[in-house]
C-alpha cells in the first residue's frame, strides 16, 4: 500500500507543476532558514568540545562589591498636654538613599582562599583570560589572547589534543614556560600543524615558551576557552596573582557531578558570599557573586542585564516569538495551498469512497502525499543549508562561531520535517476524508 501511495503522490505532484514548485520553494526556504538557527543554536548552547559537560558547568565571571547609603528624615509630632504645654516627639524614618558598587573579575587569592572544596563538585578551574600577548617573526606582529589556567582547566574542558598534551599540576607548580596553542597559532607562527611543533619554543612578548600541545580551535564564541594560547597561571604577572583583595583578573567554572547538582552548587556560591566578612574592605560591606549556568551567563552577556533570570526572559521569549511567528507564516500558506489543491480532487475522493474507500485510508494518503512533498523540500533546504554553512564559515561570517551539521542537528532536522509536513497535511487531509459522495459527485 505504500508503495501505492508513493505512485500516487508523485504523479499529483507532476500534475500541477506550479502548486508544486511553490510548496516546495516555502518548504525548502523555510526548513533551509530552521536549519540554519537549529544549526547556531547547537554551535551556541549545545554540548560541544570543549564544553561537552556544559549542562554540568556553574560559571563564576565576576563579583560585584557594594556599599549601600542610607537617608535619615525626621517627623515632627505636636500634643497639646494637659497642663496646656506642647509636647513634641520625633520619628526617624530610614530609607535607602543610594549605593557604591564595583564589578569586576576575582583575584586568585579570594577564589584560592574560599572558594575550593565545594559540595558535589567533580573538578574546577580558576584561570585568567583578560590579556593580549605579541609574537614577532620574520618582521610580523602576531597579537595573541592570554589564557593562563591550572591543570584542571583540562579537565573542566574537552580541549581536542592534535599533537601533545597539556601541562602538568607539576609544571603549574613549578612556573615552567610550557605554553599550549591552538592550531592557528601552530599554523601562523610555526607554518605547520605538525607533530613536529611540540617541544619547539614560541617567543611570547619577553619570555619563551616550549609547546607541549596543540589543540583544535574552539568554535564556541564563550570567553572561558576562546585562548589563542594557555600558559600555567603561576607564569602570570606577578602581581596579579599576589593580589590580596577581592577583584582581580580570574575567573572560575564549577563542573558539577550531576546536572541535577549545578543549582545546589549556584546556592552555595551565593551563600558564601551572603556571609563574607567584609570588614576588612574599608569601602564596601556586600559581596555578590555571580553564578550562573552558561545558558544564564550567555543571556546576561548577550542583554547586558545582572537579573539572571530577567536577562533569559529579555533573550528567549523574542527569540521564541520571532521563530513562532516564522514558522507559522509558511505553513499557513502551505496549509492554503494544500487545500486548494486536494479541493480540485474532491471527485476523485467521492469516486474512491463510492467504491468503498473509508475515511480513514483518505486521511492516511493525504498525509502520506503531504510528507512527500514536505520530505522533498526538506531536501532541498538541506542542500541550500549545507552550501550556506560552508559559506558562512569559510567567509566568518559569525566571527569565531563555527556552524556544523552534527548528528543531533540531523536528528532535529528530521523532527521539523516530520513536524512541518504533519501539521501543513493534517487539516487538509482531515477535511478531504470527510468529503461527501453526493455533494462532490454533483
Amino acid at each position: 500500500m505504500i508503495k501505492n501511495y508513493l505512485t500516487l503522490a508523485l504523479k499529483v505532484l507532476r500534475r500541477k507543476p506550479f502548486y508544486t514548485f511553490v510548496s516546495l520553494f516555502g518548504i525548502s526556504f523555510t526548513l533551509m532558514i530552521l536549519m540554519l538557527i537549529t544549526s547556531m543554536g547547537d554551535a551556541m548552547f549545545g554540548a560541544n568540545p570543549p564544553m561537552t559537560d556544559v549542562n554540568k558547568m556553574v560559571f563564576l565571571p565576576q563579583a560585584e562589591r557594594i556599599l549601600q547609603f542610607y537617608d535619615t528624615t525626621y517627623v515632627v509630632d505636636s500634643v497639646r498636654m494637659d497642663d496646656g504645654r506642647m509636647r513634641y516627639d520625633s520619628t526617624a524614618n530610614v530609607r535607602e538613599g543610594g549605593m557604591n558598587n564595583s564589578t569586576g573579575n576575582l583575584a586568585f587569592h579570594f577564589l584560592d582562599q574560599t572558594l575550593r572544596g565545594l559540595d558535589r563538585v567533580a573538578s574546577y578551574t580558576f584561570y585568567s583570560n583578560d590579556g593580549f600577548v605579541d609574537a614577532y617573526l620574520d618582521g610580523r606582529k602576531l597579537t595573541m589572547s592570554t589564557c593562563y589556567t591550572d591543570a584542571d582547566y583540562w579537565e573542566v574542558f574537552d580541549f581536542d589534543f592534535l599533537y601533545g598534551q597539556p601541562f602538568t599540576a607539576d609544571a603549574v607548580a613549578g612556573a615552567d614556560k610550557v605554553v599550549v596553542i591552538t592550531e592557528v597559532v601552530a599554523r601562523e607562527y610555526f607554518g605547520e600543524v605538525t607533530a613536529d611543533v611540540i617541544g619547539r619554543e614560541i617567543a611570547l612578548g619577553r619570555e619563551r615558551f616550549t609547546v607541549a600541545g596543540i589543540v583544535a580551535r574552539p568554535y564556541k564564541d564563550d570567553d572561558s576557552i576562546n585562548g589563542d594560547v594557555f600558559m600555567p597561571y603561576t607564569t602570570i604577572d606577578n602581581r596579579k596573582l599576589q593580589s590580596d583583595n577581592i577583584s582581580g583578573p580570574f575567573n572560575a567554572v564549577f563542573k558539577a557531578e550531576d546536572k541535577a547538582h549545578t543549582a545546589g552548587i549556584i546556592d552555595e556560591i551565593h551563600f558564601i558570599a551572603e556571609t563574607y566578612d567584609m570588614s576588612g574592605d574599608e569601602d564596601y560591606e556586600i559581596l555578590k557573586l555571580t553564578a550562573a549556568t552558561a545558558t544564564e551567563k550567555m543571556a546576561a552577556e548577550i542583554m547586558q542585564e545582572d537579573d539572571l533570570r530577567q536577562a533569559k526572559l529579555l533573550l528567549f521569549i523574542p527569540l521564541i516569538t520571532l521563530l513562532t511567528l516564522f514558522v507559522a507564516l509558511p505553513l499557513i500558506n502551505l496549509i492554503n495551498l494544500s487545500v486548494s489543491r486536494v479541493y480540485e480532487r474532491r471527485s476523485e475522493i467521492a469516486v474512491r469512497k463510492a467504491f468503498g474507500a473509508d475515511s480513514r485510508s483518505i486521511l492516511y494518503q493525504f498525509l502520506f502525499e503531504n510528507m512527500v512533498l514536505t520530505v522533498i523540500g526538506g531536501l532541498i533546504g538541506l542542500a541550500l543549508a549545507l552550501l550556506l554553512i560552508r559559506y558562512i564559515n569559510a567567509n566568518d561570517l559569525l566571527g569565531i562561531v563555527r556552524l556544523a551539521f552534527s548528528a543531533r542537528v540531523f536528528v532535529y532536522f528530521l523532527l521539523l520535517i516530520a513536524v512541518f509536513g504533519l501539521l501543513s497535511g493534517l487539516l487538509p487531509a482531515l477535511r478531504m476524508s470527510r468529503t461527501n459522495v453526493a455533494d462532490a459527485l454533483r
